[in-house]
């Protein structure tokens, strides 16, 4: 994995361009390469895995004119190599970054990109064209952000290297409010007013003047749609076919010429990845996992189990809370922007732990967002049912769950049922941006941001839903393939093994899986209430009869006690009257009236105040 920076841009040095490069070095430690020939420049940090020899960026093609820079992998170079070899395409190195210099130049870059399978974010000078084509890949895995000023178009792996081409201080009111509605912001938006992520599965075209046309290349809308025409009929097939494509995907993502393990959660999805390659690898595979001292948060034992039966070299790291707390600043800086998915925490300690053995991981990530994995997916089942009790004793059951405390006992469950209550009476798309929602509603936001700040997400939360014609669970799948994996699991995933120089690779996430998930009837993904029905009957042999049952937990960290007790201090402080006063933003009633609730335990405010800790902690590092 590596971090890119660029630009093409007037008045720009060669020493900037090194500058704001080597802000990048987590993601690339192991080497630097510059391209200058105003005013365009090109710049890369090496993290080494494939070709460590020959694999330097940027990388030329053999007659000068085109100049690439690529973080990412492809993971079916080899085949692609083939084919281009086959007409008459010869080839200087091992690397998938001459690949795809040598497909652009055979076959353009529409072509290129149809062909090209895998992570990746790439930015490539043409000197014939006098263009600069930058790429993000098809469901967004790696990060691309981009700003224009004055002086012309600057563009990097993340937000920190482009920091001196804009105004920090200009804040995006569309973002702030996507952000404290779902808890992270997706693209095209970035916290600052006129700094933009790269949508997935679009390139853009740059002049160098600056100027830039955006191209869709991917249209996942048109294959979800046309897949609903064309559903899968027999189960048996569609589970031999999915066993076949995983194990493929699988296969393709184990080639790197360093160590690689797989983290190890004992979930069905990361057991039935790291079973795979046990079952493709000729010595154990290496697995790894983080176990809580607290046992209410603690799946080590699930993951030992798994471990134990596919034979894998497994390690486990014990944790306590205090050490999530001991990495909760590095861990919310890292990302440039406030993201409030809490799971980031045990997220990047599992990270930092299986550098220490590998520099490569495969992941379970993606197959709740497939396969219908979540609650969510059972929004409309849930809500039908209640709605079939008499409204006389709804009402009754509303008032007695009202009253209930939160508390470590009741906390879980009467958040589940308040969600159930909450969406029965809505529409399917009025659902859809509720359970999407995890922050405020709008009602809420209105009462929390000051009159200028707000803004109604709605549109933007239900651009997908909307676009896609199909039944309310289609629109739901598809809409969380374009907005939640891009804006949240995928950022989550890459800023947490980045932050400690490990590649993560998702093999859940190869496009043929994905679209082969579009072509799946529902009753092959959720039979009832039994989630994932097709991913556990197809690898049900490989994995321990056990993990079949086991509940979803996730990467729970106890952010209601910690702000009740260790950092309940830095929180009053955050939201003091004079800061929130001085700030303008928001309305410091309504955060006095969050934290009253919640620290007497009337309601469970976790997560609204976790979003207001983590920006007020962006915006602290802003001055």
């Amino acid at each position: 994995m590596c971090g890119i920076f660029g630009f093409s841009a007037k008045g720009i040095t060669e020493q900037q361009l090194t500058a704001a490069t080597d802000k990048l070095i987590l993601r690339g430690p192991d080497a630097a390469g510059y391209f200058y020939k105003s005013p365009v420049g090109l710049g890369h940090r090496r993290l080494s895995i494939i070709d460590l020899s020959t694999g330097e960026q940027p990388m030329f093609s053999k007659d000068k004119s085109v100049v690439l820079i690529f973080n990412g992998e492809i993971y079916n170079f080899k085949n692609i190599k083939k084919e281009l070899e086959f007409e008459g395409v010869q080839f200087n190195t091992q690397s998938d970054t001459e690949v795809i210099i040598q497909a652009y130049q055979a076959w353009g870059i529409d072509k290129c990109l149809e062909k090209l399978e895998g992570m990746f974010a790439f930015a490539l000078w043409d000197e014939k064209l006098q263009k600069t084509i930058l790429v993000r890949d098809r469901f967004g895995e790696k990060p691309l952000f981009y700003t224009q000023n004055e002086n012309g178009f600057f563009f990097a792996s993340e937000l920190k290297a482009l920091n001196g081409f804009y105004d920090r201080k200009q804040i995006s009111k569309t973002a702030l409010n996507l952000y404290f509605s779902l808890t992270y912001i997706p693209a095209p938006y970035t916290i600052y007013e006129n700094v933009f992520k790269v949508e997935a599965g679009c390139y853009l075209t740059i002049d160098v003047d600056g100027n830039f046309i955006s191209k869709q290349y991917y249209d996942f809308e048109s294959i979800s749609s046309n897949n609903q025409q064309h559903q899968l009929r027999n189960y048996e097939e569609a589970k031999e076919e999915l066993r076949t494509r995983l194990f493929d995907s699988i296969e393709e993502r184990m080639i790197s010429d360093v160590p690689l393990g797989s983290f190890l959660s004992g979930g069905i999805d990361s057991s039935v990845v790291s079973a795979i390659m046990a079952k493709l690898s000729p010595q154990p595979i290496k697995t790894f996992s983080i176990g809580f001292k607290e046992k209410e948060y603690d799946e080590s034992e699930r993951a030992a189990l798994v471990a134990k039966h596919i034979g894998a070299d497994h390690t486990l790291f014990i944790v306590g809370h205090k050490d999530l707390l001991e990495i909760v600043d590095e861990t919310l800086s890292y990302f440039d922007e406030p993201f409030g998915d809490s799971s980031a925490i045990p997220s990047m300690m599992v990270a930092k732990k299986a550098k220490e053995k590998v520099t490569v991981v495969l992941t379970g990530d993606c197959a709740d967002e497939l396969f219908g994995g979540y609650d969510k997916y059972l929004g409309k089942h849930y809500a039908d049912q209640y709605n079939k009790y008499p409204k006389p004793l709804r009402k009754l059951f509303e008032k007695i769950i009202g009253i209930i405390p939160h508390t470590s006992t009741t906390n879980q469950i009467l958040r589940k049922v308040k969600k159930v209550v909450h969406s029965a009476g809505l529409s399917p798309d009025q659902r859809y941006a509720s359970l999407s929602s995890l922050g405020y509603t709008e009602l809420q936001k209105q009462e929390l941001l000051k009159l200028e700040f707000q803004e109604n997400s709605n549109a933007i939360i239900l651009k997908y839903f909307s676009d896609l014609n199909g039944d309310e669970l289609n629109k739901t799948f598809y809409s969380d393939a374009k907005l939640v994996l891009e804006g949240d699991m995928l950022t989550k995933v890459d800023r947490a093994c980045m932050l400690n120089s490990l590649e993560a690779r998702v093999p859940f996430l190869d496009s043929k899986i994905a679209e082969f998930s579009t072509r799946l009837p529902h009753d092959f993904k959720i039979d009832g209430t039994n989630k994932k029905k097709i991913l556990k009957d197809t690898f049900r042999d490989l994995v321990p009869v056990e993990t079949m049952a086991f509940s979803k937990k996730g990467f729970g960290i106890p952010i209601r006690l910690w702000f009740q007790n260790e950092l309940k201090e830095e929180l009053n402080a955050l939201l003091s009257r004079q800061i929130i006063e001085q700030q303008g933003i928001f309305n410091f009633e309504m955060i006095e009236k969050l934290k009253s609730e919640h620290f007497s335990g009337k309601e469970n405010h976790s997560t609204k105040l976790w979003l207001l800790f983590v920006f007020q902690k962006w915006f602290k590092n802003q001055k």
